[in-house]
């Protein structure tokens, strides 16, 4: 079995430090960086990456910029966005980038932790996309699969009358 690397990539230091306590207690080898660019030199020599916790807000890059950069160099990484912003819109920019969570923080975390502990990252990765918040956790859908059938064939109706 290969060994367990989680990335934590914060900004604020106490987060990075709390990240870097959670993963490590869930059995993880931690790297850590305070920015996108200190996260993606941090990786350079790595050949498989388990688990990464982005704050979205870095200040080089955005947290999304870098989960599509850890997407396609690790695509069997799980990756977590970790931020405050709980909008629908966010929420859908994170999943089209690649993550497989969306934290809301302070919510969340020992939620995800006790995940960790009980389940095969290889289950986590082939579940659906995650929204963990302060409800807690629950599958993320795209807004398109919220649309009523009946509302979806009205609107392609009313297009191609119109």
């Amino acid at each position: 079995m290969a060994e367990r690397i989680a990335l934590a990539v914060d900004d604020a230091s106490a987060n990075r430090e709390f990240l870097e306590r959670l993963l490590g207690g869930a059995n993880f080898k931690v790297l850590s960086a305070g920015t996108g660019y200190g996260a993606l030199k941090a990786i350079t020599d790595l050949s498989h990456l388990t688990l990464a916790m982005v704050d979205m807000k870095l200040p080089d890059m955005t947290g999304l910029d870098l989960v599509k950069q850890l997407r396609q160099r690790f695509p069997a990484a799980y990756l977590v966005i970790a931020t405050m912003y709980d909008e629908r819109s966010v929420m859908e920019d994170s999943f089209a980038a690649g993550c497989n969570v969306f934290l809301v923080k302070p919510h969340g975390f020992m939620e995800l932790f006790q995940r960790l502990m009980s389940t095969e990252i290889e289950t986590m990765c082939a579940g659906p996309q995650l929204i963990i918040d302060q409800y807690g956790p629950r599958h993320f859908k795209a807004a398109t699969q919220n649309v009523p059938k009946v509302l979806k064939t009205a609107t392609q109706e009313t297009i191609k009358s119109g």
